[in-house]
């Protein structure tokens, strides 16, 4: 979930900075952005604890990204992203800062480092019976090989889900609101057994395919490199983090050199499983995809809406320790 107010408050603290350096900037508007400048100017408390987790957070960050402090070329802009649905697919965060007349670029994002997905198209209510034409049905079943990785999916993974799909069939004339309701039936029937065949169709794609890795997390997470902030109100500090996976973030001008250290890609899976929980409990909805040099994603495949078929993920990255990555560094609101 998107702390719009956080999102606000950091807008609000780039334009401080950038008026107290003399920064000439311009702030991309539209419709949903003006409603929530005007839900800024409606709050008092929320706002004034939503600034203070977020100036010195970007005060630190700007202090790393010396572009924002040109004031030769084209103005900065600042571009808003506030809802999923609206983000685009190269852009992770909820704010964007860019110079494109110097090819310059980060976003920064306070969801805490996660994504949902749009909706998967698991099933189609149109379903034919016939197991071929199922097969071959482009709403029936996502090729997510081929949406992800431009390499399509095996004919293993199409009757492991063909399977999946003629197993619901009986029972697609149901309400699916109410359907999804039945653990039973949403684990048990579709969501483990899809995330099954997940898990054995990952390995062959990445098994032929070596550029795998950096496009599994270019689909995630964009192609822009980002930080991300989590306030931590019981110690008042604001963590932050950073994916500088393109070499996007802490470059100087006229220098080749970053001030902040590149996070680079995983390049080989080690291992796809069910994820495990605190008690070593393994879940239904979640598997873990464990890389080389310390790099993880969890995938969680929930229903995300009451229409008929449609699931989405939850997504978790797991970066190597560097010294941003993995809210590596902090501010104190004070």
């Amino acid at each position: 979930m998107i702390n719009k107010i956080l999102v606000e408050a950091c807008v609000k603290a780039f334009k401080t900075i950038l008026e107290r350096e003399n920064v000439p900037y311009f702030i991309r508007d539209d419709e949903e952005a003006q409603y929530f400048y005007n839900l800024w100017e409606e709050t008092d408390e929320e706002k004034e604890l939503a600034y203070r987790q977020a100036a010195p957070a970007i005060e630190r960050i700007v202090s790393h990204e010396p572009y924002i402090f040109e004031t030769g070329g084209e103005p900065l802009c600042i571009r808003l992203n506030y809802l999923d649905r609206k983000l685009e697919r190269d852009s992770f965060g909820e704010i964007l800062l860019e110079r494109p007349d110097l090819d310059w670029r980060f976003s920064i994002s306070v969801k805490n480092d996660a994504r949902i997905l749009s909706a998967l198209p698991v099933a189609d209510r149109e379903l034919d019976m016939d197991k071929d034409v199922i097969k071959n049905s482009f709403n029936g079943i996502d090729d997510f090989g081929d949406r992800i990785f431009g390499v399509p999916c095996s004919n293993e993974y199409f009757d492991d889900v063909n399977d999946i799909l003629l197993n619901i069939a009986p029972r697609d004339s149901e309400n699916w609101a109410e359907l999804i309701k039945d653990e039973k039936f949403i684990y048990g029937s579709l969501i483990t057994p899809m995330l099954q065949a997940f898990s054995r169709e990952f390995p062959r794609i990445f098994k032929f395919h070596p550029e795998a890795a950096q496009k599994l997390y270019d689909y995630f997470y964009g192609t822009i490199d980002y930080y991300f902030i989590k306030p931590i109100e019981e110690f008042e500090v604001t963590r932050i983090g950073c994916v500088n996976a393109h070499g996007g973030l802490g470059r100087m001008p006229n220098n080749t050199n970053l001030m902040t250290p590149k996070t680079g890609f995983p390049s080989e899976l080690l291992e796809v499983r069910f994820a495990t929980g605190k008690y070593g409990e393994v879940s239904r909805d979640t598997i873990q995809l464990n890389f080389d040099g310390g790099w993880a994603l969890c995938l969680t495949m929930k229903p995300v809406y009451d229409t008929y078929g449609e699931f989405g993920f939850d997504v978790q990255v797991y970066i190597p320790v560097t010294p941003f990555g993995s809210y590596r560094d902090q501010v104190d609101w004070k």
